[in-house]
């Protein structure tokens, strides 16, 4: 017996009894019991009342490899033939990281060791956002990978506009925002021999339908996507929409780097002509934001003088 085939029959809402459970999945009561158990140690809310059986609290719309390939177009099917879907896993990034495949991607339920940028942890509860990580070769013809992140990040503000989410921003280099509220992230982690192809995780972090209470340890403002949707959505039709957008984004900057997404990035960039704060190590450095350059830099006004700061481990925060 799998989690999958308990909570099949759980999503009903209604009780189940234990002799029930045992009997339709096949094993003892015991083991039901202690799946039950389990299930609540992740986080997913389960009623248990003596006399009575088992009932969910809440609807759990689980991942499922069938219906993301089922909502997939055909060159993202092409593309990302090795997708594994994973329960629970420290980090999507290091399972995608170990993987001998390229295209390769990583979906889990749940992460006991995400990170977000500068090591912070990332907030991973089970069964309610996408945790999603994909390996990708680039050759030594690309230029270079520092606006990687904001092709990343355009591509999904791109598959959430299709997806009915059309007020979506993205906060240099690698956020997206709702109204001032993170609604995901993005990780880019490479390796790779001077002069020759760089492997590189993408990393990508959204929240779907994640509560308060599961999400309590976040410290920043957030928000998720079911709170910005106009319908509600599918995990698995937001997976497929971001892995089409990947399949025409990925190749599309080995070819031409930024300058296919620049325009869009000027669309949904929500720090231009604010005055912000940028964090580069331990100093700060503030100015007004003027977008971005045609390398995807970062250009800050200082007085009558603009420069342009790169990636890396720098953070902006809109000054208060």
């Amino acid at each position: 017996m799998n989690f999958e085939e308990l909570l099949a029959i759980l999503a009903d809402g209604e009780f189940h009894s234990g002799e029930e459970l045992s009997g339709a999945l096949g094993v003892s009561r015991t083991t039901v019991w202690k799946q039950v158990a389990r299930l609540q140690e992740l986080g997913v809310e389960v009623n248990a009342v003596k006399g009575r059986g088992y009932r969910l609290r809440q609807d759990v719309d689980l991942l499922s490899l069938s219906e993301i390939y089922r909502h997939l177009g055909d060159r993202a099917c092409d593309t990302f033939a090795h997708i594994d879907l994973e329960l629970t896993v420290e980090s999507t990034n290091r399972v995608a990281a170990s993987a001998n495949v390229t295209p390769y991607i990583c979906l889990a339920e749940m992460q006991t060791a995400g990170r977000g940028r500068r090591g912070r942890e990332w907030v991973s509860p089970f069964a309610t956002n996408i945790y999603l990580s994909l390996a990708w070769r680039f050759t030594e013809a690309t230029a270079s990978l520092d606006s990687l992140s904001l092709c990343v990040a355009v591509a999904m503000a791109r598959a959430l506009r299709n997806l009915t989410c059309s007020n979506v921003d993205l906060k240099w280099p690698n956020d997206l925002l709702f109204e001032g509220r993170k609604l995901a992230g993005i990780l880019l982690e490479a390796s790779g021999e001077v002069g020759g192809p760089i492997r590189v995780i993408i990393g990508i972090g959204l929240n779907v339908a994640m509560t308060q209470g599961q999400g309590a340890a976040i410290d920043q403002d957030w928000i998720s996507l079911d709170e910005v949707a106009t319908k509600p959505l599918s995990r698995n039709k937001v997976v497929a929409a971001i892995l089409d957008e990947m399949a025409e984004a990925l190749p599309a900057f080995e070819q031409q780097g930024f300058a296919g997404f620049e325009k869009d990035w000027r669309e949904f960039d929500c720090l231009i002509n604010k005055s912000v704060e940028l964090r580069l190590g331990s100093g700060v450095i503030a100015g007004v934001a003027r977008g971005v350059d045609a390398t995807g830099a970062l250009l800050i006004q200082q007085g009558d003088s603009i420069k342009l700061y790169r990636g890396g481990e720098v953070s902006v925060r809109v000054s208060q």
